[in-house]
Formats: structure tokens, sequence, C-alpha cells
């Protein structure tokens, strides 16, 4: 079985928790970013993990048009969704999360959750550092992964895909 985790990053957190979870993962796992290699074979893939990360309240148009193209596929295989957001409250979290995984995808997936948020001042421009050290109180690179919602990811994609291989 492969499992492909999917991202796209502005500035190398989904990355990041992407390579994170290659790790972590048993098996045959293939990382892929959605911006430079969109096109994927799905009669090789069995297994899905998609993550993005929310920029100005929303996810990369890359990501949007990906999940629509695409979503006939991810709802035939197990699928688990994350995001890298800074946002500070629940509610605000589970906003982004609607607006960046339609309904269908998210009722589907094992898992849908924020990870975590980062902030790479080497990666970003002027404006969105400006932005970042208002809005977020950020003056400095940072990586806040939350390690449970990251273990918990793991842990239900591993029982997805023991659950899968058992069916006839």
């Amino acid at each position: 079985m492969k499992t492909l985790i999917a991202y796209t990053s502005r500035y190398g957190t989904s990355e990041k928790v992407a390579h994170l979870l290659a790790a972590r993962l048993s098996g045959n796992v293939h990382v892929q970013n959605l911006v430079d290699e969109p096109d994927v074979d799905w009669a090789t893939v069995d297994h899905v993990i998609v993550g993005g990360s929310i920029r100005m309240g929303k996810v990369q148009d890359e990501l949007t048009d990906w999940l629509k193209q695409n979503e006939v596929q991810l709802l035939e295989r197990p699928l688990g969704l994350y995001l890298c957001a800074g946002t500070p409250t629940a509610a605000e979290r589970q906003r982004e999360l609607e607006g960046a995984y339609g309904e269908h995808l998210r009722a589907h997936a094992y898992f849908v959750e924020v990870v975590g948020s980062g902030y790479d001042f080497e990666r970003m421009g002027f404006l969105d550092k400006a932005i970042v050290r208002m809005m977020a109180k950020q003056t400095v690179s940072s990586l806040n992964l939350d390690e449970a919602r990251l273990n918990e990811l793991v842990e239900s994609a591993q029982a997805s895909l023991r659950t899968r291989s058992e069916k006839p």
C-alpha cells in the first residue's frame, strides 16, 4: 500500500509537517508538493493525507483547485486532512478547516485538525513580515507544532491502513 502525503506550503510549515509525518508512518510513503507536482497516479495510491497552510484566512489556491479536481479519488480512499494555522481560538480554527476542506471531504476524513503553526521570517517578504509582526505579535521565526495532534494523525492513519489491509 502506498500513502500519499500531498501538501501546499507558503513558508514551509506544512512541508515540515508532511516530512515529519512521512518519517513517522510505516510503509511506502510519498511526499508531494502540489504546487510543483499536481498530478497523481491514483492507481498507485491507497491512502492520502492532505495538508495546507492558512495565509490571510485561506489556503493556497493550488490546494483548493487540486481538492476540487481530485475529490472523487479522495473520497475513494482513507483520508486525513491537516492545516497549519496560527489562529488562537478553536472557533477560528474550525472556520479555517471548513473554509479549506469541503463538507464531503471533512465528513469522509478520519482526521481533520489544525496541527500547529510556524513563521519562517527567512522565507517571508517585507509585507508578510509586517503583517505577522502586527497580527501574530511574532518577530522571529518559530515552529509550534501540536505533538499530541500529530501523534493522533499518525495513529489514525496507521489504524486506517490496518483496517483497509484486513478487508478481503
